[in-house]
This record gives structure tokens, C-alpha cells and sequence, in this order.
């Protein structure tokens, strides 16, 4: 019995263990997803519960942090891009080169913003949320007022020049990167810098710059090697079959082929009850008139349409997705999404819209030519 009691009771609760604790490890996670949630939904539409989930903590300890809502986002924002960063107070640029050293750091830096950077929340949220406006003039103060009055001193002259050029700058912003207006959005920055950089001489110094007198007698510059209409049509043609031999590859893994997919997307492209006749998606140039009916045989097979005698003229037969026909389409098109971000990588933002821009212009060229 001595021998028993001495024995130790091997089911009871071992001593609780103290957490392990990472406080700079939590608190940068939630601070990258407060960044990616402001950035994509703006101020309103993000609450600290859904901030806490994205980044795998309770929301008492994101409180912790920062204190508040409006902690954490006055944090996160001054992390981000900015206005100038640095360039009105930096002491190697003279009052001269500033506007164009201004105009060249500026459109470079936005064209290259980070998809979560927070300022473009930032700017959103101060349209509704006076703290937001608050803070973002907060920041301009500092970054283009305090700067700009240490060079052009405290006076009425200097209150207008200030104000002149944070509206230019603020409305670059507004026109080009958030509302993406034409034609500020698709202007090519090489185009544009130039334009900005005599706007921001004329409101710091009041000089209106005299245009090039000899720039009238230049000669066009040489076209480019390669840039000629065959090949510019050669490289769209190479970057099409590209393109569609990486999503056929995706569809592949579906058991489907590339222009079976299509028709089911022309189907989803209408919306519920995603139905249309098979003439109609002939027309819509998914697939060819005779290739739409050996697809929907297959499709029919697979369990992913079905076809529909129409209520008024039974000689009229619709082709219908059915659930698991729309579950595929959207698995599809979020893993083409996926591949589509990694063939745009190479290009950043800026490039991006410039091209879009470009292509649509090339589009709208080819559909007045047919008319």
C-alpha cells in the first residue's frame, strides 16, 4: 500500500504552461492585414472584428495595439507611399530643379504604387470621414506645406503658391491613380512629366516656361525598330496563343477543353439562370454555329448544362448551367485570375493601365475600321 501511495497519479493535470508571446510578431501581422483590408475596402467598410480574423488574433488584442480604429489607421497610413517623401526637403535639389526632380519622383513613385498601400484609402475615406480628412491634412502639411514655407518664407504671395501646388498635386492623384479619368489616366508618363513639371515652375516661381522655339523644326524622331504595324500585330498574335495555351492548360486539369469552357462562360456571362440559345452564343463567338452543339453534347454528359425547350416556341431549345456548371466556371476563373496576375508581374501599375489604355485605343481603331 506504502508503494501505491508513493506512486505518482500520472492522470493528473500537468501544471498549465505560460503562453508563448511574439507581441512585435502579432502586432506586424495585424498591421499587414489592416493594410490589405483599408486598401480594398477603404476606412467604412472594415471593422476591427474582420481585421482581427484576417490576421489570426482576438480583437482585444488589436485594441491593445493600437488603441482604435482610428489608431490603427492613422499607423498603417504612415506607412505608406505619401505625397512627395522627402523631395521638398531635400537639401541637394535647388529651388530651380525642384519642380522637375517633384514631377519625376512623384508620377514614379504613384505609377509604381503597391496594390495595399493605404493612401489611395486614405483619400477615399476623407470624402466621408472627417478624422481621415483630418489626418490627410495633417500630412500634407507636414510633407508640402512646412517644406514649400521654409523656401518661399510667410507671406500672401507664398499662402497662394503653397495652396497651387498642393491642389496640383493632390489632383494628379484624384484624376490619374483614383478616379482614373481620361485622359489623365492613360497619358504615358513620359508625356505627362514634362506637362506637371512646367505646371509646378509656373505656381513655385511664376514663370510661365517659353516653349523650345527649335523643338518646331525637329525632325519626327525614328521610329523605333520593331515598331511597325506588322510587328506590333505579330507580338499581339504571340501573346494571344500564349494566353490561351496557359488558360487551355488550366481548363485541361478540369476535364474540359478551352472552347467547351467557353461556352459555359458565355453562359455565365449573361448572369441567372445563365440561359441562352445556342444561336445566341454562336453570335456572342464563343464557339462556331456547328461546334456549339458537339460542346453541349459533352458539356450535357458532364453534368454541366442542360438543355431547356422554351415555353413559347418548343422548336427553340436553350442551353442552361447547371449548379455544378456554375461552381466550375468560378474555379476556373479565379485560377485564370491567379495566372493573369503573374504574366501582368512584370509590368507595375503604371505600365499596366498604359497598356490597357493603348489596347482599347487599338480596339476602337479596328471596330471604326470595319463600320
Amino acid at each position: 500500500m506504502d508503494a501505491e501511495r508513493s506512486t505518482p497519479d500520472r492522470t493528473a493535470p500537468e501544471p498549465r504552461r505560460g503562453r508563448s508571446h511574439d507581441p512585435e510578431g502579432r502586432r506586424s501581422a495585424v498591421l499587414e492585414a489592416a493594410r490589405r483590408l483599408f486598401a480594398a475596402q477603404g476606412y467604412k467598410g472594415v471593422g476591427i472584428r474582420a481585421i482581427a480574423a484576417e490576421a489570426g488574433v482576438t480583437p482585444g488584442l488589436v485594441m491593445a495595439y493600437f488603441g482604435s480604429k482610428d489608431g490603427l489607421f492613422r499607423e498603417v497610413v504612415g506607412s505608406g507611399t505619401g505625397v512627395t517623401e522627402g523631395v521638398l526637403d531635400d537639401p541637394s535639389v535647388g529651388r530651380e530643379e525642384l519642380p522637375q526632380a517633384l514631377a519625376h519622383d512623384y508620377l514614379d513613385r504613384w505609377d509604381r504604387l503597391p496594390a495595399h498601400d493605404p493612401w489611395p484609402a486614405l483619400i477615399r475615406s476623407g470624402l466621408s470621414h472627417p478624422p481621415s480628412a483630418e489626418l490627410l491634412s495633417t500630412i500634407l502639411d507636414r510633407q508640402v506645406s512646412e517644406p514649400l514655407r521654409s523656401m518661399l518664407g510667410d507671406s500672401d504671395a507664398a499662402d497662394a503658391r503653397i495652396a497651387m501646388i498642393r491642389s496640383i498635386l493632390f489632383g494628379v492623384i484624384m484624376e490619374r491613380y483614383l478616379f482614373a479619368h481620361e485622359p489623365a489616366r492613360s497619358v504615358p508618363t513620359d508625356t505627362l512629366g514634362p506637362v506637371l513639371t512646367d505646371v509646378l515652375t509656373a505656381a513655385l516661381t511664376g514663370r510661365v516656361p517659353e516653349p523650345d522655339p527649335a523643338a518646331a523644326h525637329r525632325p519626327p524622331p525614328r521610329e523605333a525598330p520593331g515598331a511597325s504595324g506588322p510587328a506590333v500585330f505579330a507580338a499581339l498574335n504571340e501573346c494571344t496563343a500564349r494566353y490561351r495555351t496557359l488558360i487551355g492548360r488550366v481548363v485541361k486539369r478540369h476535364g474540359i477543353s478551352l472552347a467547351a469552357f467557353e461556352v459555359l462562360a458565355a453562359l455565365h456571362a449573361v448572369g441567372a439562370p445563365y440561359r441562352r440559345t445556342m444561336g445566341e452564343i454562336a453570335a456572342a463567338g464563343a464557339v462556331s454555329a456547328g461546334g456549339v452543339t458537339q460542346h453541349a453534347d459533352r458539356l450535357v454528359e458532364a453534368g454541366l448544362i442542360e438543355r431547356e425547350r422554351d415555353g413559347q416556341d418548343r422548336r427553340i431549345v436553350h442551353l442552361r448551367l447547371t449548379p455544378a456548371g456554375v461552381d466550375l466556371v468560378g474555379r476556373v476563373s479565379e485560377e485564370r485570375r491567379t495566372h493573369e496576375r503573374e504574366l501582368l508581374a512584370g509590368l507595375v501599375p503604371g505600365e499596366q493601365r498604359q497598356l490597357a489604355a493603348l489596347l482599347g485605343g487599338l480596339g476602337r481603331s479596328m471596330a471604326d475600321g470595319q463600320n
